[in-house]
């Protein structure tokens, strides 16, 4: 395929993409707000030429008299073998200026990153920056480790590829497409509306201990012998997945794929498989609905929901992992006897900085990892949630959270 034909599929992409996003007033009446989307149109400018831009969205709102849009973001697709450069940023700012110095956004989307300065003059023109994956595959929702600045950044810069939801970046922080498109003032579909009910962690808990107990565990693998138990048609698969992505969940395909990277990891791969099974048990027909709303599969469901609802749906399916491979009356069991031999009578551990704590920290969390095939990081927030260890350390435990499984 050449560089041409390569460059068409990208805008392609991004044009369903964003597409799918849209409120275009298609609907019954005429919504008080509506976007729509266009490939290669040609806008006027004061210098008497037209400029054909690869993607745009005009807003229009019907409080103001005429046809014309009252916000347009413009969308910039490049798909090149290396990061994008100032030079690129400055070009593409330039064209925004010379169709209208108000109302008009911009969007710049690669799948390489972008360099130090471009980041800069990007923030600087308030200038929205995205990051595709460059894999064809779309998949439902995602486990991505350590959805934070630090890890992200590498992402932006090239440094690292993108997971399979689009990394944004706007102003300074990185947000989800939903939340960038509402501040650029595009009309957002009510089909892209979902609820995640709010759970307790007791509800989770309940439904994680009603599986483990209609499960027959044949091994020490819960996960694997639940899941094939409740969901026979899903299958497991390992792949090479972006830095920092344990796993995928693929309901279109009824596939959970976990990364080449911790197939040897027993631990790991033993929460992740778990936590993918929360998701199924927790969201999955509530996913499912939704896709029946929008009449054809969506692969890009998740992508496309708010950073809050990514965030309850992660949450929830790491209690649930944590519920499931370490059932309360048991990890209490076990706990109780590493207190007993180490003549704990407090009814927690103690974490700081003096050596015989760290021993005795070090001892449970090797005996809790051992007994229920989990890592020592899951073992250690499990402990700090049911207040049964206390961190006082230079570097708190607390400060960790369940994406660090």
């Amino acid at each position: 395929m050449n560089t041409t034909a390569i460059g068409t599929e990208f805008e392609d992409k991004v044009f369903k993409y964003f597409s799918s996003l849209l409120n275009k007033g298609e609907i019954g009446f005429a919504p008080p707000k509506h976007s729509k989307i266009f490939k290669h149109k040609k806008y006027p400018t004061a210098y008497g030429r037209d400029i054909d831009f690869d993607i745009t969205i005009e807003t229009y709102n019907p409080s103001v008299k005429g046809e014309e849009w009252s916000t347009l973001a413009i969308i910039e697709c490049k798909r090149y073998n290396s990061i994008i450069n100032i030079g690129e940023i400055d070009e593409f700012i330039g064209k925004m200026k010379d169709v209208s110095n108000t109302g008009v956004k911009g969007i710049m989307v690669t799948t390489k990153g972008f360099s130090q300065s471009g980041i800069g003059k990007a923030r600087h023109y308030h200038l929205g920056l995205v990051v595709f994956s460059e894999s064809n595959k779309e998949w439902l929702v995602s486990r991505d480790q350590n959805y934070t600045h630090k890890n992200q950044m590498p992402i932006l810069k090239g440094d690292s590829q993108a997971g399979m939801l689009p990394l944004c970046f706007y102003d300074g922080s990185f947000c989800s497409m939903i939340n960038m498109l509402e501040k650029f003032d595009v009309a957002i579909s009510d089909k892209q509306s979902i609820s995640i009910p709010y759970l307790k962690k007791e509800e989770i808990e309940s439904n994680a201990l009603e599986l483990y107990r209609s499960t027959n565990v044949v091994s020490n693998d819960i996960a694997y012998s639940a899941l094939s138990q409740k969901y026979p048609n899903i299958k497991i698969t390992f792949e090479d997945l972006p830095d920092g992505q344990c796993g995928c969940l693929s309901l279109k395909d009824n596939i959970i794929t976990i990364a080449n990277e911790i197939k040897n990891d027993t631990h790991r791969r033993n929460f992740t498989l778990a936590h993918e099974f929360g998701h199924l048990c927790l969201h999955g027909k509530i996913l499912k609905n939704r896709m029946s709303v929008l009449k054809e599969y969506d692969e890009r469901v998740v992508a496309t929901l708010p950073d809050e609802i990514i965030k309850r749906m992660e949450v929830q399916a790491n209690h649930f992992a944590s519920y499931l491979l370490m059932p309360r009356r048991q990890f209490y069991s076990v706990v109780q006897s590493i207190f007993k031999e180490l003549n704990i009578r407090t009814g927690h551990l103690y974490l700081d900085n003096q050596r015989c704590n760290i021993r005795d920290v070090d001892y449970a969390l090797f005996l809790l990892s051992s007994k229920f095939n989990v890592s020592r990081t899951a073992a250690k927030i499990r402990l700090l949630n049911e207040g049964l260890m206390h961190d006082v350390s230079i570097s708190p435990i607390s400060q960790l959270d369940f994406n660090s499984f």
